[in-house]
């Protein structure tokens, strides 16, 4: 068995290399298992119908359920069995993680920091910096990707705002918290809002979606 595994924060070239994959495994007429949140084991999902059978593609995407018999099984069995895994997450796998699994490559993408600069500095009363950032990153990158970053990170910070609490790490949360602080409510759910819009009439018209990003950004951070 042949292990690969992908991950990073750019979700967009992410994903785009894991439908790659898949692709390649169609055009080879390999058995393809997407394997769910609520599904069993990895184990369990990889030797369900047989450790000895024809090339199948297994994507697993919840790297949460990976526990330590599980790498342990995969060490000592990835010789016996004919299918090939691929591991994907959308963000950083921790390195102890990385290391207890027996993976025959390993597909890190990294978001540039230019986009983080420009989330991290979306606020109230900073619309000419953003909107000057944004237009930098979008002659390098997708404007599609920062438009769905965009969208959500408002949702984060919504949720900091309304709950208090997300589950990632102390600094991100923290930093979240700090941003989030800028903004009000009503603020947050309306730049929400006119981000479905958005992405509505853009999949419906003829509208584009940097000058979408544009007109937000410039009426709501005034």
């Amino acid at each position: 068995m042949k292990i690969i595994i992908i991950h990073g924060d750019n979700i967009f070239e992410s994903y785009q290399r894991l439908q790659e994959l898949i692709s390649v495994a169609k055009k080879r007429k390999w058995e393809i298992k997407r394997v769910s949140p609520d599904s069993q084991s990895l184990p369990e999902e990889i030797v369900g119908r047989g450790l000895f059978e024809e090339e199948r593609l297994i994507v697993f995407e919840d790297i949460g359920k990976i526990k330590k018999s599980d790498s342990d099984w995969l060490k000592k069995n990835k010789g016996r069995v004919s299918a090939n895994l691929i591991i994907y997450h959308q963000a950083f796998i921790p390195k102890t993680v990385l290391s207890s699994l027996d993976s025959d490559k390993i597909e890190e993408f990294k978001l540039p920091r230019l986009i983080w600069i420009f989330l991290d500095t979306l606020s109230p009363g900073n619309t000419q910096a953003s909107l000057s950032l944004l237009h930098k990153i979008v002659k390098r990158e997708p404007v599609e990707l920062v438009f769905a970053l965009l969208a959500r990170h408002l949702r984060d910070l919504f949720w900091v705002k309304e709950e208090g609490q997300l589950p990632f790490p102390a600094w991100r949360a923290s930093k979240l918290k700090r941003q989030a602080s800028k903004f009000s409510i009503d603020l947050l759910k309306n730049l929400i809002n006119d981000m479905a819009e958005a992405d509505i009439r853009v999949k419906t018209s003829k509208e584009k979606l940097l000058d979408s990003l544009d007109f937000i950004i410039a009426t709501r951070l005034e």
